[in-house]
C-alpha cells in the first residue's frame, strides 16, 4: 500500500503511471465543448445524405430499415435510426451519433497503448491526443462522419493481434468492415501476421460470415438481396482517380478512373509485396505488428484509385501509437499536418490545388519513413508477444 494513487503496478511488474483525474476530466470538457461549438455547421453531407436518411427514419420507423435510399451498410444505419429518438434537430442528432464514435475511439487507443507498455506514452495521454486529433475533432462534430467507428475497431482488431487473439482480431475487423469499407486497408497486415504464425484458414471464413450477418439484416426489413450488399460496389463507382486524396494521384487530375484504376491497383500491390518482404525479414514483435498495420493503412490510401480526404483517418490514428518511438515521433505529425490540410481544401471547396500537392509529397515522404523503419529488421527482442 506504499505506492501512490497515481503510481500502480502494470502487469510486466513495471510502475504505471495514470493522469490526474482532473485532468481527464478538464481535457475531456475541452474536447467535448470544441464538438459542442462546430455542431452549428452543416456538411454538404449532412445536408444531403445523412439528415435526409435520419429524417427518413423518423417519418417511416423500423420500416425504413428496409428502404433503398442509402449506400452506407447497416450497422452506421441503425445507429441513424437510433439517433431518431434524440430529441434535437436532425443534423444534431446525426453528429451526436457520429462522436459517440469518438468515445469508442479513444477508448480503443487507450487499450492499445495499455496493451503495449511499458512505453513512454501513458494511455491515458494517448486517449486524449486521438480527441484533439484535428481529423478526429472535424469529422464527426463539423463533417458529421463517422471514421472514428470504423477504426476503432480496428484499434481493437490491433489490441487483439497484440494479445496473440487471433480470432477476436478477424472478428473485430469484420465489425470494422460492416461499418466502412475502408477497414480493407487494414486487411493486408491482418493477412501478413495470420500467415507468418500459421492461424487457421477457418478465420477469414469466420470474418465473412460477421460481416455477413451484420451487413444482411436490412433483408429482414424488405430491402432486395442485390441492393444490400451492393452498397459498397456502389460507393466505388466515381469517375475520379482521386477525389481531394493527399495521395500520389493528386498530380494527375486530368487521368480518369477508368484509366488510372488497373495501374494504381498494380502500383499499390507491389507496394504491399514490399512492405510483406520488410515485415518478414525482420522480428515478429509487438512494435513490428504496430508499425506493420500503420505503414499498410496509410499505403492503401496513398496509391489506391479512387480515394478520398477522408481516406487516411485510421492511419492518423494508428500513426499516434509510435509517438515516443525514435525516429517515428514525426510520423503522427506529419499525418495530422496533412490530414488537416485535405479538410481545410475540402471546407474551402477545393480552391486551392498547390497545397493539396505538396501535401502529398509530404504524405509519400511519411510513408516513406514507414517503410524503411519497416525494411530495418532488428534482433529479435526478448520478450516478444506473451498471451495474456
Amino acid at each position: 500500500m506504499g505506492e501512490s494513487k497515481s503510481m500502480q503496478r502494470s502487469r510486466t511488474g513495471v510502475p504505471s503511471r495514470h493522469l490526474p483525474t482532473w485532468v481527464l476530466w478538464t481535457a475531456g470538457g475541452v474536447a467535448l465543448a470544441s464538438r459542442l461549438a462546430l455542431f452549428p455547421h452543416v456538411s454538404e453531407d449532412s445536408r444531403l445524405f445523412f439528415v435526409p436518411w435520419l429524417q427518413e427514419f423518423r417519418d417511416h420507423g423500423i420500416s425504413a430499415l428496409g428502404g433503398e435510399f442509402s449506400n452506407y451498410n447497416f450497422p452506421y444505419m441503425f445507429l441513424l435510426f437510433l439517433g431518431r429518438f434524440l430529441p434535437v434537430e436532425p443534423h444534431y442528432a446525426v453528429k451526436i451519433v457520429s462522436i459517440s464514435g469518438d468515445v469508442l475511439l479513444a477508448l480503443s487507443v487507450r487499450a492499445v497503448v495499455a496493451q503495449l507498455r511499458p512505453t513512454r506514452l501513458l494511455p491515458e495521454a494517448a486517449a486524449l491526443i486521438a480527441l484533439f486529433l484535428p481529423t478526429v475533432l472535424l469529422n464527426a462534430s463539423m463533417w458529421g462522419q463517422c471514421d472514428s467507428i470504423y477504426s476503432s475497431f480496428l484499434l481493437f482488431s490491433l489490441r487483439s493481434l497484440l494479445r496473440n487473439h487471433d480470432r477476436s482480431a478477424w472478428l473485430w475487423w469484420a465489425v470494422a468492415l460492416s461499418f466502412k469499407l475502408q477497414a480493407v486497408f487494414f486487411l493486408p497486415a491482418l493477412v501478413l501476421i495470420a500467415l507468418r504464425n500459421r492461424h487457421s484458414l477457418g478465420l477469414p471464413a469466420m470474418a465473412v460470415v460477421m460481416w455477413t450477418l451484420l451487413s444482411s439484416l436490412p433483408m429482414l426489413f424488405g430491402r432486395s438481396l442485390a441492393s444490400t450488399f451492393g452498397v459498397y460496389f456502389h460507393q466505388t463507382q466515381e469517375d475520379n482517380l482521386a477525389t481531394g486524396a493527399v495521395n500520389l494521384y493528386a498530380w494527375f487530375p486530368s487521368v480518369s478512373a477508368s484509366e488510372g484504376r488497373v495501374p494504381a491497383i498494380l502500383v499499390c500491390g507491389a507496394a504491399l509485396l514490399v512492405v510483406a518482404v520488410a515485415y518478414w525479414r525482420g522480428p515478429d514483435s509487438a512494435e513490428r505488428r504496430v508499425l506493420l498495420s500503420t505503414t499498410v493503412v496509410a499505403i492503401c490510401p496513398l496509391l489506391l484509385p479512387q480515394m478520398h480526404d477522408r481516406y487516411f483517418f485510421a492511419a492518423e490514428v494508428l500513426s499516434l501509437l509510435l509517438l515516443g518511438r525514435k525516429n517515428l515521433s514525426l510520423i503522427p505529425w506529419l499525418l495530422a499536418a496533412t490530414g488537416l490540410l485535405a479538410y481545410v481544401l475540402h471546407f474551402t471547396g477545393y480552391r486551392y490545388v498547390w497545397p493539396l500537392l505538396l501535401a502529398s509529397i509530404v504524405q509519400c515522404f511519411a510513408v516513406g519513413i514507414l517503410l524503411l523503419a519497416l525494411w530495418r529488421a532488428r534482433p529479435p527482442e526478448p520478450k516478444t508477444l506473451a498471451a495474456v
